[in-house]
């Protein structure tokens, strides 16, 4: 809205019409003037020689903020792309979380494979150890040594 104001400011001053097309309103013919033309550097501006690159960047935080970037033709063209990012990028957070939350499973399963491992591991010696006793077991009944069920004691002479 601002932009077109702007570009159709004439050299010799603020043509009522435009004045009044841009305010929505019925302006006076005497105060036309009154409004400052855009064109028109302000002199302290030109004094003090920041007219640069300083000024080029708040005019276009300003545009920014204020929110004519948004009306800009260029913007306005862009829409569908920023749409597709702004797909892409939903996408690129939803498919992180999942293989996260896989990653976490995953983890969750070696670590319990690992314990049952140990625990197979601590069986497995549980019953080397039993097969081992019964075995010398029954060599000894089979030599006609038995084995006492009470704890071993000394023979005094």
């Amino acid at each position: 809205m601002g932009n077109r104001f702007r570009e159709k400011v004439t050299e010799e001053g603020l043509d009522r019409d435009l004045v009044q097309e841009e305010l929505g309103h019925e302006v006076e013919p005497e105060r036309v003037d009154e409004f400052e033309r855009v064109d028109e550097p302000e002199p302290e501006q030109e004094k003090s020689g920041k007219s640069g690159k300083g000024d080029k960047m708040a005019k276009g935080i300003s545009k920014i903020l204020g929110g004519d970037i948004l009306g800009d033709k260029l913007v306005l063209n862009q829409i569908p792309l920023l749409l597709l990012c702004l797909f892409f990028l939903l996408l690129l957070v939803a498919n992180r979380y999942k293989v996260e939350s896989l990653s976490r499973e995953k983890m969750a399963s070696m670590e319990r494979i690992n314990d049952l491992r140990e625990q197979r591991i601590q069986m497995q010696k549980q019953y080397q150890k039993s097969v081992k006793i019964s075995q010398i077991a029954e060599d000894l009944r089979e030599c006609g040594v038995g084995i006492t069920s009470g704890p071993p004691y000394e023979i005094e002479k």
